[in-house]
C-alpha cells in the first residue's frame, strides 16, 4: 500500500488494523480470497458480500448476496446502493470497515467519471436477466422443435393438433387444399381435352 492509495481498514473484531488499499475498481468486499476486501475471519461475511464502484470522493456500496450490509448505519441493497465517503464507516456482518482516501487516491481522482445511478444499473441487470431467460427459452425451443423436425411422424402429430385446435390454421390449410385440388383438377382436364 502505498500513501497514495484509498483504504479500506478494519475498526473491529479479530481483524482490527487489518488495511486493503484500492487500486482499482470495480471490486467486491467478502470472504472469497479473490476479493480485494477479503474479510476472513468473520462468519457472517458472505463469499462476495458487496459491490463497489468508484464515485468521485468515494465509493458506491451495492449488496449482491441476501446478507445485509450497512453504510453509516443505513442499509444498502440491490436495487438502493449507498454512497460511502472519506471517513465512513461500511458494515458486512459484524465486521466494520472505515474508509480512508488519500489526497491523490481513486476516489479523488474520479471526477468526471461517467457513473451508474440506481436506475440504469437496475435497468441493465433487468435486460440481462431477460436476455439470458430469452436464450434459455430458444436453447429450449431449438431442442424441442429439433427433435420433431427430424421425426416426421411427430412433426406430422403437431400440425393435426394445430390443425385441429388452431380455426384460423384450419381455414387457410383447408383454403390452399381446395385451391390445389382445383388447380390440379383444370390442369388434368385440360390435358385430357386436348
Amino acid at each position: 500500500m502505498t500513501s497514495y492509495d484509498d483504504c479500506f481498514v478494519i475498526v473491529n473484531g479479530p481483524e482490527d488494523g487489518t488495511g486493503f488499499p484500492v487500486v482499482r475498481a470495480p471490486f467486491h468486499i467478502g470472504g472469497d480470497s479473490s476479493c480485494a476486501v477479503n474479510v476472513r475471519l468473520d462468519p457472517a461475511v458472505k463469499a462476495i458480500h458487496a459491490l463497489v464502484t468508484v464515485v468521485p470522493e468515494g465509493y458506491r456500496i451495492r449488496r449482491v448476496d441476501t446478507a445485509p450490509i450497512l453504510v453509516d448505519g443505513r442499509k444498502a441493497g440491490m436495487m438502493i446502493s449507498r454512497v460511502v465517503r472519506a471517513g465512513g464507516i461500511v458494515q458486512v456482518g459484524q465486521t466494520q470497515l472505515c474508509l480512508q482516501c488519500a489526497p491523490d487516491g481513486l476516489a479523488s481522482r474520479s471526477h468526471g467519471i461517467v457513473t451508474e445511478n440506481d436506475f440504469t444499473w437496475a435497468v441493465r441487470k433487468i435486460g440481462e436477466r431477460l436476455l439470458a431467460l430469452g436464450a434459455d427459452f430458444l436453447g429450449f425451443a431449438q431442442r424441442i422443435f429439433g427433435r420433431l423436425l427430424g421425426n416426421w411422424v411427430a412433426m406430422a402429430a403437431v400440425l393435426g393438433a394445430i390443425y385441429v385446435l388452431w380455426p384460423w390454421f384450419r381455414g387457410w390449410v383447408n383454403y390452399f387444399a381446395v385451391y390445389a385440388y382445383y388447380y390440379v383438377l383444370n390442369n388434368v382436364l385440360q390435358s385430357v381435352g386436348k
